[in-house]
């Protein structure tokens, strides 16, 4: 089977599975990348059977050479492909997965951003872009990744309940509590900041009717510059910080996880980021 029919297979049995049109869409543009490589290799359309490990390792090393792309990203591109070859095997189109003989690069574990609650108060008063201000403060006091808070709608907003419902990965919904401390800026933007905007979302400009995680990123780095930090703000970062601050006010972290909407707790501890003293306050109870 010629790679590209089963490329387009696996796509639609990971529409049928529910993945998320943004995973399909990864998953595509990586495997496309790669049979551009083997096909320039060979010089023709490249057959699943007659793929080879030299051919994946050679791809890996012009992903560092060539397109000179850090160790995460070229992790992402040999996931995609292992995926891929292991439904090949699945389907029998192919009797062993090659990609699968081919080691990981490794990976230097940076320390992640997370702030404080002192931290994201100054990044609050330091941000002039008023739906900006009240986006960092929605996801600071919800834990939503981006996209969540980017699709949220009015109608997602349950004043009865008070809660918002959250559109995960995976078509997956949940509910998340309106904290106390975020109310009063969620009235207030309503009212008085976002007011009649013809647009269907919560986050959104009177130009566009919505607004991006490219913009929300792009503010993020102008107010970090402003105030000094030598620190990567990301909208994931605050993400992470909701989740560290909850711990360090000893919510339980199975409670945290569920906030998350992550489907594991090895996934949740990965985002708790406590600093050198909190450890060391932690061994002095010993």
């Amino acid at each position: 089977m010629l790679f590209t029919e089963g490329q387009q297979l696996f796509k639609k049995n990971m529409t049928y599975r529910d993945m998320s049109e943004e995973t399909i869409k990864g998953y595509m543009k990586d495997l496309r990348c790669f049979n551009q490589f083997v096909t320039n290799i060979y010089n023709c359309s490249i057959y699943l059977e007659d793929l080879t490990s030299d051919d994946v390792e050679d791809y890996m090393y012009y992903l560092l050479d060539e397109k000179e792309l850090a160790p995460r990203s070229r992790n992402r591109y040999l996931f995609s492909l292992r995926s891929f070859l292991n439904y090949a095997v699945k389907k029998k189109w192919v009797s062993h997965n090659v990609a699968a003989e081919i080691d990981s690069v490794k990976v230097l574990q940076e320390k992640k951003v997370a702030l404080t609650q002192e931290e994201i108060q100054q990044l609050l008063e330091t941000m002039k872009h008023p739906v900006i201000n009240f986006a960092i403060a929605l996801l600071a006091y919800t834990g939503m990744r981006v996209k969540e808070a980017h699709t949220l709608k009015l109608e997602d907003i349950d004043y009865e309940s008070n809660r918002l419902l959250a559109n995960g990965k995976g078509k997956k919904q949940r509910f998340i509590p309106i904290a106390d401390s975020l109310k009063p800026s969620l009235e207030d933007y309503l009212t008085n900041i976002r007011g009649d905007i013809d647009s269907e979302f919560v986050l959104a400009t009177r130009k566009t009717g919505k607004l991006s995680a490219g913009y929300i990123n792009n503010e993020l780095h102008r107010a970090t510059n402003e105030l000094g930090w030598e620190k990567n703000v990301t909208c994931h970062a605050l993400r992470r910080s909701f989740a560290t601050n909850l711990l360090r006010k000893n919510v339980n972290v199975y409670a945290i996880s569920k906030l998350l909407g992550h489907a594991s707790l090895k996934t949740t501890t990965e985002y708790l980021q406590l600093d050198d003293n909190e450890l060391q306050t932690a061994v002095n109870k010993l």
